[in-house]
């Protein structure tokens, strides 16, 4: 850090970059550490003390940090070749992929009223599958998984509005959000190959614009916290704002209450990575519709990045908290509650890194990729034909 204490450094440019190479660094050597004893290939652990062997949720997130850092080298032709072999015996037909890490023991704290697996645990455990199969370069056909049983189906569309309606938006934006928004790219799908008309595709859509807040412009009840609030707002966007470019209502609302959230004074000590992206996801997604705050965006930008440390530990790695790992994954323990580094740090914190040097315009001084964005738009007349049947 060239004498600098990054504790008074939240402003300095120069400060954001050493940290950035000094991070990239440290954190390839702690990615050799998370490599299963056994020598396998192509996978990874969730952490050094863990609960699980290597899985489809580690390794995806690890195989997108390392991609977004400029540390793809670390992963070799036999690391391909194995990896997606291993991806490739999960297959169970229908583009449902079953990862045995995950699904050979019911975790401990599993509901009892509850099965395991159930559908939206499937759901993951194929979207990350997939996502293995992507951060290895797979060449050949991506499967596209249809929900499993317990989701409607193409032949029950006309059933994915009340599926959307009952998913817990009072209780759990995010999860219900989540859900919502795959059930909503189901139907997408389903309309682009042929399968279905588009009208409960704008059943959904026109029910969840119903659903946001006019005085904040997010979604979920205004009992919840606000980083829930904003936790679930982000899992609409990848479908409304990427994929569809459906105009965004408050957008400049939004903006507010995301910095507002960045000032509140127990925030670095009780912000886990997914806030900090779903922020940084949300703010980005903004600016696409309007340059409300743009100065102070940036500012934040510059400050977040550095304190990006209070993340590192001395492992090498980064974790999911500031004073431990993440212990679980979609209720599927994973580690130990210890102050070690784990994949998601590294997985999700990567993102939020990225907007930041895209915003401070960083690309060149850095490794790290500026590249945040999660989903390629649609077709711009079937955008505009479900513009028009909203009346946006």
């Amino acid at each position: 850090m060239n004498g600098r204490s990054r504790k008074d450094d939240d402003t300095s440019l120069a400060a954001a970059v050493d940290w950035l190479n000094e991070a990239a660094a440290s954190m390839r050597t702690w990615v050799e550490s998370v490599r299963p004893p056994g020598g396998e290939r192509g996978r990874f652990l969730w952490a050094r003390r863990t609960t699980r062997p290597a899985n489809c949720a580690a390794t995806s997130y690890i195989l997108g940090g390392i991609n977004m850092m400029g540390a793809g080298d670390v992963i070799t032709d036999q690391d391909r070749r194995q990896g997606i072999a291993w991806v490739q015996s999960f297959h169970g037909g229908h583009g449902q992929y079953r990862d045995p890490a995950i699904l050979e023991r019911r975790p401990p704290d599993w509901p009892a009223e509850k099965p395991y697996p159930d559908p939206p645990l499937l759901v993951v455990i194929n979207q990350y599958s997939l996502g293995v199969l992507r951060g290895l370069g797979f060449e050949g056909e991506m499967p596209r998984p249809e929900p499993p049983d317990g989701i409607p189906q193409a032949h029950e569309a006309d059933k994915a509005l009340e599926y959307v309606r009952t998913r817990p938006w009072n209780t759990n934006p995010w999860g219900a959000g989540s859900h919502s928004m795959r059930m909503a790219t189901w139907l997408l799908n389903w309309h682009q190959d042929g399968r279905i008309p588009l009208d409960p595709l704008i059943d959904v859509l026109r029910w969840i614009y119903s659903q946001q807040d006019p005085q904040t412009g997010l979604w979920g009840a205004p009992s919840c916290p606000k980083y829930e609030r904003i936790n679930g707002t982000f899992k609409l966007f990848p479908l409304i704002c990427e994929n569809l470019r459906l105009p965004l209502p408050h957008a400049d609302k939004i903006i507010e209450q995301v910095l507002a959230e960045w000032d509140r004074p127990d925030y670095d000590e009780n912000v886990g990575a997914c806030d900090e992206w779903d922020n940084w996801y949300v703010i980005a997604n903004c600016m696409d519709y309007t340059d409300h705050r743009a100065d102070d965006i940036r500012a934040m930008a510059l400050r977040r990045l550095n304190r990006m440390h209070i993340f590192q530990k001395p492992d090498g790695g980064m974790s999911y908290h500031p004073a431990h790992c993440a212990t679980a994954w979609c209720g599927v323990d994973m580690a130990p509650p210890v102050a070690q580094s784990d994949c998601m740090g590294l997985g999700i914190l990567k993102s939020a890194i990225a907007v930041c040097v895209g915003i401070l315009g960083l690309e060149g001084q850095t490794a790290w990729s500026a590249k945040w964005r999660m989903r390629e738009p649609a077709d711009e007349a079937l955008c505009n034909a479900i513009r028009e049947r909203l009346g946006l």
